[in-house]
């Protein structure tokens, strides 16, 4: 997919992710494709990574209900799931040191899968009163196959640059676009 088709998809859509963030994640997909694609977050982009994984499994997590609801009552043939994260923004340097509570209990339709790309652009963390994304971050690194790509979206804030670096390792930093990480884990 061009830049420009992108964009006008992502402005019909509401999409937040950039053009050129949603063509740095389309093209490791279509590298991999079919491929077990899971998506920290339901959002406007939903339909977009189901069509571009069309023939492999795109599964999304998502914490708000409502949001949940509305997004699947326009997606009807989407995988997804409720989660329930049970931290706090504010709570991200203490628990940097406690992986215990960084584990996110999740259906064993994501526990028993390794998979090939991982998307983390959920929770909210733009407050402390957040959960932020520091279980998502966590679990991406323990859901990841060998040679399998994590995105990090939102990487200009302290949390999501701090966690990535830590549990998915700088050394596995492939790219950067924007505020969107690219790792591949060796």
């Amino acid at each position: 997919m061009n830049i420009k088709y992108l964009e006008s998809l992502r402005k019909k859509l509401g999409i937040q992710i950039t053009s050129k963030q949603l063509q740095e994640i389309i093209n490791t997909l279509e590298k991999k494709r079919p491929c077990n694609f899971l998506v920290f977050g339901l959002g406007n982009d939903t339909p977009l990574w189901n069509r571009v994984n069309k023939k492999g499994r795109t599964v999304f997590l998502e914490n708000m209900k409502e949001w949940y609801d509305k997004v699947i009552e326009k997606n009807t043939k989407t995988e997804a799931y409720i989660v329930k994260y049970t931290t706090k923004r504010k709570n991200w340097k203490k628990l940097l040191k406690n992986k215990k509570k960084l584990f996110l209990k999740l259906p064993k339709e994501i526990t028993e899968i390794k998979w090939d790309v991982i998307l983390v652009d959920a929770p909210r963390g733009w407050r402390d009163d957040q959960p932020g994304r520091m279980q998502s971050i966590y679990m991406a690194s323990k859901l990841i196959k060998k040679k399998g790509h994590i995105f990090v979206h939102d990487c200009w804030r302290e949390v999501e640059a701090v966690y990535s670096d830590k549990f998915l390792l700088r050394k596995n930093l492939i790219k950067q676009v924007q505020s969107l990480r690219h790792y591949k884990i060796k």
